[in-house]
Parts: structure tokens; C-alpha cells; sequence
């Protein structure tokens, strides 16, 4: 399994400077890349190029060249990537007129893979390729490689390192290793289900009978989603004014959406750690998710049309896989339908025992003298239609208590 470790370094500038060269390498090969798969018949080849070609065509290539090998090559892998989507897309239609990969225009993020990185301790080494030492040489900085104190990266193998640039004197360096796969627990008949929601994101039942609340998204997006539709107004509003057909968001609008975006990361990683350490702290083997694939497509649900669509759900999966794979538990998707409409107590999920009406308002569901929390009913509905797949014992709905709110606690 494969993990990442992250640091952030400032005012390096001899490093930031070395991998600044690097960085206008790699977009200048890229564009030369995308040069030829555009324009291949024009420039007399008989075939589309792929990677495989253009990496030994481009060797001897300037730009290649300054750059460590696997460098270069990944940069076009990835370029090539960006043509197969393009392909995809074009023959499955799932995008209506897809573009083709954009020319660069400023310096892009690289990677360096396992044969160009060297760690001793609290320190990685990077390699420089011989004719960008000669061309550092030419402007005083004589360099034979890159040194990065790593003290954070040192309790891990590297396998690559990316270094993306955040500013002009600032990048991240994100450490890629690998973790022996834990193997997967048997079931033992403990369970925890979660309804994914807007509002209540993560609202949990495990089949002890305790159910808990985990919100969040909605606080870590709100002061920005504001601000954001405040200042894009008045930009827009002046851009407009001045003739600028298509107004270009400004740099405090495109800061707000990056503090978003870190907001929303933090909050889902913190979830789904709370999550993964509750099970295992439970003797939980089995985690059961509401499969809502599809749930944005044709959806109008008005003023909450904007969480529904930000809610980030392949990430969520994504994140809670790996982490529960962290203590060899394993996630199973289930299809949710009508599971928000039955009562606990009823004969089954089907949309014969379904009543809308029961969910009085948000968050309560009324069932004769029966009171429920409506996120809680459809987490231990999604657990009621894993067991009837699985052809396992049902539940009982007595043990459904009232949910706790919770915190993910950094």
C-alpha cells in the first residue's frame, strides 16, 4: 500500500532555484511533447506517438536532458495519461466535446522516482542532471546535487518525491512509501454503517445499538463559500463594466477556494481517522456505506444545490478505504434505496414499506409514538439490507438509541 508524508519548505532559495530550472524544463517538455501528439501527420510520422516513442525519440531533446531520466519520462507518462483520458472521453461521451491536453505556460510540478533520491538520515539527496550542473555552473551556483533536510521523511522509505511549487519561495515536498498490506480481518459479526449526508455527513450506527453524528463539511465550507460569492460579485461586476466578456476570478477569490479546498481535506481526514480508530477500538471488522454513486445526476434540490455538488463523496470512500485497510478492516457498498423512508420496525426495506411521510421535518422521523433521528433510521436501514445480501441474522430495532455528536479531533 502506498502513503504519503508531507513538508512544506521556505526561503530555500538555492534549492527553490535548482528546482525552478527543473520545473521550466518539465513544462518546456511537455509542450514539446504535445507538440508532436497534435500535430504527428504534420510533422511526418506515420503513427500517434506514445510514451514508449517519445521517450527515446526525446532523449537527446534540450529540455529532456536537464532533467534526472525517470524525471523526463514522467512527465510525458503523464502526458500521456492526459491523451488516453482525452481518448476516453471522446469515445464514451462522457464529457461533450472534450479538449485534448493544454500547452504549459509556467514552470510545472516534477517528480523525482527511486533512482534519483538518496536518503542518510534526516537528509534526502536529489540528483541534478549533468547539463543542468554545467548550465548552474555558468551562473556561479555550483551544485552536484539537492539537499533537503528531511527529519519528518526519515522513519520511511522514499519511493518518489513530488515537488510542487506553491509560490515563489515556497514548495511542498510530498513523500511517496510503501506499507506491507495488512491482511483482512474475517467477518465477526460487528458491524458499523454510515449514512452519508449534506448536513450530518458521517451519521453512524454499529450493530451494538450505538449510533453517533460526526458534522463538519458544512462548517468548514460556509465562511468560504460566502466570501467567495461576495468578491467574485463585485470582480465580475467591475470586470464586466470594463468590457471583459469572460471575468477571471481574482487572487483573493482564487485564495479563498485554496483555503476551501485545505478546510475540506482536513475535516475528511480527521472524519474518516475517527472512524477507522472507533472500529478498531470496537472489535468492528466490517464497515457498511450508503452507495449513492450517482445521486447529483438530474438533482435539483434548490438552495442546497451547492453542498450537494461540493460534497467531495469518491474522495470519502477513498479516504475510508484506506484508512480502515490500516487495521485490515474491510468497506462494503451498499444501494441505500428507501432505506431513509422504513421505519426500524418495519417488515422490510422496500419501497412497499417506504412512507415519505414519516420524516416530519430535518433530521426527525415519526413513527406512531416512535421517535427517531431520520440520518440514524437510514444508517441502520443501509446495515438491515447488507445483512439480507449477505443473508446474515437481522437486527433488532430496539437497540437504536438517540445519536451523540461527535468531533473528529485533529
Amino acid at each position: 500500500m502506498l502513503l504519503t508524508k508531507k513538508h512544506v519548505f521556505k526561503n530555500d532559495t538555492t534549492n527553490m532555484n535548482i528546482l525552478k530550472h527543473m520545473g521550466y524544463s518539465a513544462y518546456k517538455l511537455w509542450n514539446v511533447g504535445n507538440y508532436e501528439k497534435r500535430n504527428y501527420k504534420k510533422l511526418g510520422m506515420e503513427k500517434y506517438p506514445n510514451w514508449y516513442e517519445q521517450k527515446k525519440r526525446l532523449k537527446d531533446n534540450f529540455f529532456y536532458k536537464n532533467l534526472p531520466s525517470q524525471t523526463a519520462q514522467d512527465v510525458l507518462q503523464l502526458l500521456e495519461e492526459g491523451w488516453k483520458s482525452f481518448f476516453k472521453l471522446q469515445k464514451t461521451g462522457g464529457v461533450i466535446n472534450p479538449k485534448p491536453p493544454r500547452f504549459k505556460k509556467d514552470v510545472i510540478d516534477i517528480t523525482f522516482l527511486k533512482d534519483a533520491i538518496k536518503q542518510d538520515g534526516s537528509t534526502t539527496r536529489l540528483t541534478i542532471s549533468k547539463q543542468l550542473k554545467l548550465y548552474l555552473k555558468s551562473i556561479d551556483l555550483d551544485a552536484t546535487f539537492i539537499y533537503l533536510e528531511t527529519s519528518r521523511f526519515s522513519d520511511i522509505k522514499i519511493k518518489e518525491l513530488q515537488i510542487k511549487f506553491i509560490n515563489e519561495t515556497t514548495f511542498l515536498a510530498i513523500a511517496v512509501y510503501e506499507i506491507e498490506v495488512v491482511e483482512q480481518k474475517e467477518d465477526n459479526g460487528c458491524y458499523l454503517s454510515i449514512d452519508l449526508g449534506i448536513k450530518n455527513t458521517f451519521t453512524c450506527y454499529d450493530s451494538i445499538g450505538n449510533s453517533f453524528i460526526l458534522k463538519g463539511f458544512l462548517e468548514a465550507t460556509h465562511y468560504c463559500d460566502k466570501k467567495i460569492s461576495y468578491y467574485q460579485g463585485i470582480s465580475a461586476s467591475e470586470q464586466i463594466a470594463q468590457g471583459i466578456q469572460y471575468p477571471k476570478p481574482t487572487r483573493r477569490v482564487l485564495s479563498l477556494y485554496k483555503k476551501r479546498k485545505n478546510k475540506v481535506n482536513d475535516y475528511l481526514h480527521k472524519a474518516t481517522r475517527y472512524i477507522a480508530e472507533y472500529c478498531h477500538a470496537n472489535e468492528i471488522n466490517t464497515v457498511v456505506i450508503g452507495d449513492i454513486k450517482g445521486i447529483r445526476k438530474g438533482k435539483n434540490i434548490g438552495r442546497n444545490n451547492q453542498q450537494l455538488h461540493a460534497l467531495p463523496y469518491d474522495k470519502v470512500y477513498a479516504l475510508l478505504t484506506y484508512k480502515l485497510s490500516l487495521y485490515g478492516i474491510t468497506i462494503k457498498k451498499q444501494n441505500e434505496a428507501y432505506s431513509s423512508k422504513c421505519a426500524p420496525n418495519s417488515k422490510d426495506v422496500t419501497k412497499k414499506c417506504a412512507s415519505g411521510a414519516n420524516r416530519k421535518r430535518r433530521g426527525l422521523y415519526v413513527d406512531g409514538k416512535d421517535i427517531y433521528n431520520a440520518d440514524s433510521v437510514g444508517a441502520y436501514n443501509i446495515l438491515r439490507l447488507y445483512l439480507k445480501r449477505m443473508k446474515k441474522d437481522s437486527l433488532d430495532y430496539g437497540n437504536l438509541s438517540s445519536p451523540i455528536k461527535v468531533t473528529a479531533a485533529s
